[in-house]
């Protein structure tokens, strides 16, 4: 095992987001979903599907969070009336585009119901999630390949202002001048490996400027254990061997990693540049977390480090605590918390 403790220090973030604020994007996930974005200024894009489970929606004015982390990747993160969480993860050098999408198990049952012009549905939307069912949370954790990248200007009503389907013999044209079957047939060949093998193992720790301190151990390619606690000294609530979405971004260490807690409801998507010691990190808190603190940290009354994971030797009950809590409680509007900081802690940790 290395053990190597890190002075957590200001994570020196360029607020110059002009050369993403202004551009049209067209992408392409691996599953072959086509999405269309405008970054229309630095807290807003407008945005149309035209395949996937929600093809034929489209949005005018949703409110963003924009930041640039570790000089070339845009964060782009929003909260949706519907429930829908979402994080992008753009780096325009190398048109990688990853997404993170969080949709509330209503959607995933009904997702035909959001796939109009939402604007002129914002309360049935909101009805809508509000009669949930909410959980389980369906993660959505895909990468994309930029087809165009076309900068139109900032805050342009016309470059968004029709549906899906009446702009559909335009993005085809776009898409067969692009050879959208040869880029899916090569899909992200050029990017290296996206295996996050190299992260397995790792245990990070790291602190928000709020005093929120997690801990992070990455069990396998595909699972983790993470603990959080609103302050020093308080109680940690822990989530022990949780699915999780971990990928490799283009570029030396560099990944991804996302989740929902099962229990809480919090969904979670980190950015870390391993070689750098920093981190991006996007958090949506179901609302009932921002008035019961303590009911969250009942779920771990006691813990113990063991070798190089995270242990609960908490009860079954007490998880069940915090997700009776959950499911009483109140969801929405979701709490967006977006910080970047440096790690404290770095081990590697052998199996």
């Amino acid at each position: 095992m290395v053990h190597q403790e890190t002075t957590p220090k200001p994570v020196s973030q360029s607020h110059d987001i002009t050369k993403i604020t202004g551009k049209r994007l067209l992408y392409t996930y691996e599953n072959g979903w086509l999405y269309e974005v405008y970054v229309k200024n630095s807290t807003t894009i407008d945005y149309r599907i035209y395949s996937g489970p929600v093809a034929k929606r489209w949005v005018k004015n949703q409110k963003v969070n924009i930041q640039l982390f570790a000089g070339n990747l845009f964060k782009i993160s929003w909260c949706e009336p519907t429930g829908t969480a979402v994080t992008l993860c753009i780096n325009l050098d190398a048109r990688q585009h990853h997404g993170v999408i969080y949709f509330p198990r209503w959607v995933h049952l009904n997702a035909s119901k959001t796939a109009l012009f939402q604007n002129h549905h914002l309360l049935e939307m909101r009805r809508l999630r509000d009669s949930g069912p909410t959980y389980p949370i369906d993660v959505v954790n895909e990468f994309a390949e930029l087809i165009l990248v076309d900068d139109v200007g900032v805050d342009k009503e016309d470059v968004i202002s029709m549906s899906p389907t009446e702009f559909a013999p335009t993005v085809e044209r776009l898409c067969k001048k692009a050879k959208l079957p040869h880029i899916l047939a090569h899909f992200g060949e050029k990017w290296g490996s996206r295996d996050p093998i190299n992260l397995v193992g790792k245990h990070l720790g790291f602190t928000y400027r709020n005093g929120w301190q997690h801990e992070l151990y990455v069990r396998t390619a595909s699972s983790i254990d993470y603990r959080i606690r609103s302050r020093l000294g308080s109680t940690w609530h822990s989530s022990d061997d949780q699915d999780a979405s971990i990928s490799r971004l283009i570029g030396p260490n560099r990944y991804i990693v996302s989740w929902t807690d099962v229990s809480s409801g919090i969904s979670t998507s980190l950015t870390l540049d391993v070689d750098r010691l920093e981190l991006h990190g996007v958090h949506f808190l179901p609302q009932w977390i921002l008035t019961n603190i303590e009911e969250l940290q009942l779920s771990l009354s006691s813990t113990a480090e063991s070798g190089h994971r995270i242990v609960s030797s908490s009860p079954n009950s007490s998880e069940n605590s915090v997700t009776d809590s959950r499911d009483a409680g109140n969801t929405y509007p979701l709490h967006h918390v977006v910080e970047s900081t440096s790690f404290s802690l770095v081990e590697d940790c052998e199996g």
